[in-house]
């Protein structure tokens, strides 16, 4: 019978499952903390009650935390005051992003006046404890002198969900617009001095809490019920969109501010909405800072905690063909063939935005004929 070597297969499979988010909170509201750009994360998704009959340990969903803010808080922040300098113009910064099969482009127009104004806030050198920083953060966000840039972003964005002839749904373009945000280079220079949304489009780059205010800021004003999710212990912080959650005990994390409830969403890096680090399943609950007046909620959550329930299956898989190589670290021909499909399914689906190619690859893959396949129902 035909053996093959499969050590670089299940070394590639120990890199990525050894992978997670570091931290990157780079705001005045907690201590300067020298941060390293994030590797590639391990991801664990949020879910659906669905696929509640698997094997997974239920997670209490842990006490709600809300952001609040005393007076001194609110007083402390400042408007952005926009002075015109006759040096000022319209700047136009360009972004290609792929979301799905189809690539976009965006010309997003930047008043440098404006972009000065946030440059030089006072806002940045505030030094509230973390208690309380989400007030200044969503402060950030709603800034009124933001709403032209908000504006003009939005009416170059809209054009990109009527593509070809097919307008998006509200799911698609939400994974759309955060598909963009994401693929906004990563920096983190700016460690304990945040970046403005108008500074992230206008510089071209950003971190985690940089990213997350200016995805929150597009989604609220789209209509869309989002959070800011800050994980103070980890030094992180991300966005969260609404979902409806039938039971109080589900077998996914969710982050409850007490009345509504979010699933996770990675502002650095290309994601499936839902899918979040190993360290954040057992972190303390979070910050939970709601975000606008919105009202939709992501309808889709359903099959990404399917596609997890896969990948997991696939995981425990690769286990059992592991041990059955054995010291000789070889396989016979046919689970040699699954243990590559394995990997390459599992490669793929932790790096797309596409909910349904990760759907497609999982039910083309090897997982069927062997087992149980959440996906392939």
């Amino acid at each position: 019978m035909q053996r093959a070597d499969i050590r670089p297969f299940f070394t590639i499979l120990l890199i990525l499952l050894l992978l997670c988010i570091a931290g990157c909170l780079s705001s005045p509201f907690l201590p300067r903390v020298p941060v390293t750009p994030p590797p590639t994360p391990a991801i664990v998704p949020a879910g659906s009650p669905e696929v509640m009959e698997t094997s997974y340990v239920i997670v209490e969903t842990p006490e709600p935390v809300s952001a609040t803010a005393d007076n001194q808080s609110r007083q402390s922040y400042q408007n952005l005051i926009i002075t015109p300098s006759i040096t000022d113009s319209t700047e136009y910064r360009r972004f290609d992003f792929h979301y799905c099969s189809d690539s976009f482009v965006v010309n997003i127009p930047v008043n440098t006046s404006l972009y000065r104004a946030a440059t030089t806030s006072p806002n940045k050198q505030q030094g509230n404890g973390a208690e309380d920083f989400g007030y200044p953060y969503r402060e950030m966000m709603e800034d009124p002198a933001l709403d032209s840039f908000y504006t003009d972003m939005l009416k170059e964005i809209r054009k990109t969900r009527y593509h070809g002839g097919y307008n998006l749904t509200d799911d698609e373009y939400l994974e759309m617009v955060t598909s963009f945000v994401q693929q906004i280079p990563y920096d983190n220079t700016t460690a304990g001095n945040p970046r403005y949304p108008v500074e992230v489009v206008f510089d071209g780059k950003g971190d985690c809490d940089e990213k997350a205010l200016l995805l929150n800021g597009l989604l609220s004003r789209e209509g869309y019920d989002v959070s800011l999710l800050a994980f103070p212990s980890l030094k992180h912080v991300s966005s969260g969109i609404r979902i409806h959650l039938p039971s109080n005990k589900p077998s996914f994390r969710v982050f409850s501010d007490g009345k509504r409830d979010y699933v996770y969403i990675e502002t650095t890096s290309t994601r499936l909405i839902g899918f979040y680090g190993d360290d954040y399943n057992q972190a303390p609950q979070p910050i939970v800072v709601p975000v606008g007046t919105g009202t939709l909620q992501y309808r889709k959550i359903n099959y990404v905690m399917k596609i997890f329930a896969d990948l997991q299956t696939m995981e425990d898989q690769l286990e059992v063909l592991d041990d059955k190589a054995g010291t000789s670290r070889t396989l016979g021909a046919e689970d040699y063939k699954t243990a590559v499909s394995y990997v390459n399914t599992y490669t793929f689906v932790m790096s797309t935005n596409d909910v349904d190619a990760a759907w497609t690859t999982i039910r083309n893959s090897e997982l069927r004929h062997h087992t149980t396949c959440v996906s392939c129902g």
